[in-house]
């Protein structure tokens, strides 16, 4: 999963001598709100195309715009997870692709590496979802997955962040092959897994099933 599966170069790039009133916003594909803005191969930065109307009502040209700018750059060779946290950091929601002679190739969208995720990985199966709060010193992977597998569970997908709460351990979103965690949540608590959240389908028992049963006849429903 690179950046060469969502780099987006069909986007005509604009020229500092380019007029402002040659370029309109429904040129551009849904969604994109800047266009980059080249000095032959140099890339330049963004121009805004929310405020295209206000830039061109002070001045006649891109050049004479203030365009939004970012030391941030990305390669058609980097995984598209390295390159997530440079988006927060450049504060907008796309990045120059550039190549190793620092040559504009075109530019990658957020939306467009978030689409791509989604329809990635195992975030379309079907299952139940877990959050664990554990001890960054203590989290093992291997363990959690062998306590699953104990209960015929599988995890298809992990993600890792920092507690914001505690900043010692780490959030652990897990997700499964399965609808019913019950029995993964009864084994992993009982090894002292601290669980958080569940996000499943519970099915229940035979035991379950007949006490609900007579719970509506006795209510008459």
């Amino acid at each position: 999963m690179l950046v060469s599966e969502v780099i987006q170069n069909s986007i005509h790039p604009l020229g500092l001598e380019t007029d402002l009133d040659e370029v309109f916003s429904e040129d551009y594909p849904d969604g994109l709100l800047y266009v980059p803005v080249l000095d032959q191969q140099r890339f330049l930065g963004f121009l805004s195309l929310e405020d295209l109307d206000s830039d061109k009502e002070i001045n006649e040209t891109v050049g004479q715009c203030s365009l939004e700018t970012t030391d941030l750059k990305v390669n058609q060779k980097q995984h598209i997870f390295e390159i997530l946290p440079l988006f927060r950091k450049a504060g907008i929601p796309v990045l120059p692709v550039l190549d190793d002679e620092q040559h504009y190739e075109g530019v990658v969208r957020l939306d467009s590496v978030l689409s791509l995720i989604a329809d990635s990985f195992s975030f379309q199966s079907e299952g139940g979802i877990l959050v664990l709060s554990v001890a960054a010193h203590s989290y093992s992977l291997s363990e959690i997955s062998r306590l699953a597998e104990s209960n015929e569970a599988k995890i298809l997908s992990v993600l890792v962040e920092t507690d914001p709460f505690t900043h010692l351990n780490l959030l652990v979103h897990l997700k499964f092959n399965i609808p019913d965690l019950s029995r993964v949540v009864a084994t992993l608590e009982r090894f002292d897994y601290n669980v958080v959240e569940v996000h499943h389908k519970s099915e229940l028992t035979s035991i379950d099933q007949e006490r609900l049963d007579q719970l509506m006849k006795y209510l008459g429903i």
